[in-house]
């Protein structure tokens, strides 16, 4: 009697296994279409967060150069960066970097080693080492970025640009230094992630300018601009804040 019922449980199991069960063939094309899928797909979601993660670099760069700004505005009673010693004075610019930022490497004015040899264009065309001259201040902060230290051009900015990121061009768009519109106070450029690469324009270098105000912001960009027409070395930041905090190209 036991035996039979071990016969008759064995047989149920074989016939549960023959229906239920994957043949080697049936596995190989599902992991050959897993594979196909994948090494389609990984690589955008690879590049999207390779690129996102410049961007929250950036934004900490970004946010750092606002409240130094703020902060040595404070310290100094100053309403304007343009009231301070800042304005083109090298010993100055130094002591403002090594006071309200975390800096772990002072490569003095010079743009290597905090930075890399050689950038190149986002689109691949050419191949610049940037700066002939000497930065005011280079350094390396915690986070790995790179920054150079410059004073700002003292050309006149109009209400041509959506400064203040309302979405629209008005009178509060103005950048005034005591009633006179007046262009930036510092301009710094930076490598997100010092030396390493890709070491590519528009990528991980950027260039971010600072208003006598302490806004951060970019001189350059208009609601008309694009990445290639408006910033040639290195690129601007006004397509990523436009786009949301975004590398949409």
């Amino acid at each position: 009697m036991l035996q039979c019922i071990s016969i008759v449980f064995m047989r149920g199991f074989n016939f549960m296994k023959k229906f239920n069960a994957f043949t080697l063939a049936e596995v190989l094309v599902t992991l050959g279409i897993i594979g196909v899928v994948s090494a389609m797909t990984v690589p955008t979601l690879m590049q999207n967060y390779q690129r996102q993660s410049y961007v929250t670099q950036l934004h900490k760069v970004y946010n750092e150069l606002g409240q130094a700004a703020e902060r040595y505005k404070a310290d100094n009673n100053l309403v304007s960066l343009r009231e301070g010693r800042i304005m083109g004075n090298k010993d100055e610019v130094h002591n403002f970097v090594l006071q309200y930022f975390k800096v772990v490497k002072d490569c003095g004015g010079s743009y290597i080693p905090c930075f890399a040899q050689k950038y190149t264009s986002i689109d691949g065309s050419s191949t610049s080492n940037l700066r002939s001259s000497e930065c005011l201040a280079t350094v390396v902060l915690a986070s790995g970025a790179a920054l150079c230290f410059d004073t700002g051009a003292a050309t006149s900015v109009g209400a041509t640009e959506d400064i203040n990121g309302d979405g629209k061009v008005d009178e509060n768009d103005v950048i005034r230094n005591n009633g006179v519109n007046a262009g930036m106070a510092i301009t710094v450029e930076v490598d997100v992630n010092g030396t390493k690469g890709p070491n590519v324009a528009g990528r991980d270098l950027f260039s971010i300018d600072v208003a006598p105000n302490g806004l951060v912001y970019d001189s350059k960009w208009t609601d008309s601009s694009t990445v290639d027409t408006a910033h040639a070395w290195p690129v601007g930041i006004g397509k990523i804040i436009a786009d949301g905090w975004q590398m949409t190209y």
